[in-house]
């Protein structure tokens, strides 16, 4: 993987990337660059248990990740992830690079189906576990319509999958949609205009330590996070969401999937995960009741349980010498 164009990547003097990391550049079929970073524990003593494709949200980045990524090469794991275009430091898809904007979700499930094929099943070793968080959580689920038997298990949290207030909101993006250009704010989005939300006013974790070091990375290059969602965005997102529900979409999906829901969610509905899992026959959920939306990103009590679920979940020895620290 050489021939890529080599990448940025942040680092904190108390937050490093974890050791090992490559960062590239891959050029997608259409030339929109995407930022991927990657590590390899082949060729070391420990034994490969596979790779991991983690997959995060709406508005998020690699380096928000590390002690993620970390915790699964303490398993044994390769680790693969990209910021989805438009966001992170993968190409943006309009002049404005402060705006999320996409016009149709499939373009993210070409690019990650690229990804899949010309990156990992050719550099990594199988089995393949997928994690997809918020509105990676949803491209992944999405992507099990066609290339399902590519992932060996799927761990899904907080997917986005719906919305608390979609009575007002869907109707609003119609009406948006009529009258406003598609790269206008989506009304009553918040867009944040570049600035800082404090802790105490955070929807996504009740972690402080954890919620500083994202803004702390966000300050060594502001354009890595975006403003806010645009009205094609949003757009992009209902008839994804409206395409989910289709009687028959989700039933014949037998893959093996882990749903973390957190019911405190302020960000997407605990409701339609709970409802996406009954549809699906192989899937189960765990829930809990004081998180907020961000998991991955939460307090080490919710954390750890949620670490126990996924290994019970990987098949993975919990007397594994490499997770004696946890």
């Amino acid at each position: 993987m050489l021939e890529f164009e080599k990448a940025p990547y942040l680092e904190l003097e108390n937050y490093k990337a974890p050791k090992g990391i490559n960062c590239i550049f891959i050029p997608m079929p259409d030339g929109k660059k995407v930022r991927l970073a990657f590590w390899k524990i082949a060729g070391t003593e420990k034994k490969c248990n596979g790779t991991v494709l983690l997959q995060q949200g709406h508005n998020e980045f690699i380096e928000k990740y590390y002690e993620t990524i970390q915790e699964f090469i303490d398993r044994n794991f390769n680790v693969v992830a990209f910021d989805w275009r438009g966001q992170g430091m993968s190409e943006r898809m309009i002049e404005d690079i402060h705006k999320q904007y996409i016009e149709d979700f499939k373009i993210h499930d070409k690019d990650l189906q690229f990804i899949i094929e010309e990156i990992i099943f050719k550099f990594f070793e199988p089995p393949v576990i997928a994690i997809g968080h918020s509105m990676g959580g949803c491209i992944v689920l999405s992507s099990l319509k066609y290339s399902g038997k590519k992932f060996e298990k799927i761990i899904l949290s907080a997917p986005m999958l719906g919305f608390k207030n979609e009575k007002f909101l869907m109707p609003l993006i119609d009406v948006c949609n009529l009258i406003f250009s598609k790269e206008r704010y989506m009304l009553w989005s918040k867009p944040n205009m570049g600035k800082e939300v404090k802790f105490e006013n955070n929807d996504l974790t009740n972690d402080l330590k954890r919620y500083t070091r994202t803004l702390e990375l966000v300050r060594k290059r502001k354009d890595i996070r975006l403003w806010g969602v645009t009205i094609a965005f949003s757009i992009a997102v209902k008839k994804r969401l409206i395409d989910l529900r289709k009687k028959g979409w989700a039933e014949n999906i037998d893959n093996k999937i882990l749903f973390i829901n957190s019911l405190n969610d302020r960000v997407v509905s605990p409701k339609h995960i709970i409802e996406m899992s009954k549809r699906l026959p192989n899937s189960k959920v765990i829930t809990f009741n004081s998180c907020q939306h961000e998991i991955f990103m939460e307090r080490d009590i919710y954390r750890n349980e949620m670490w126990r679920k996924i290994d019970y979940f990987l098949e993975l020895s919990l007397d594994n010498h490499s997770l004696a620290s946890r």
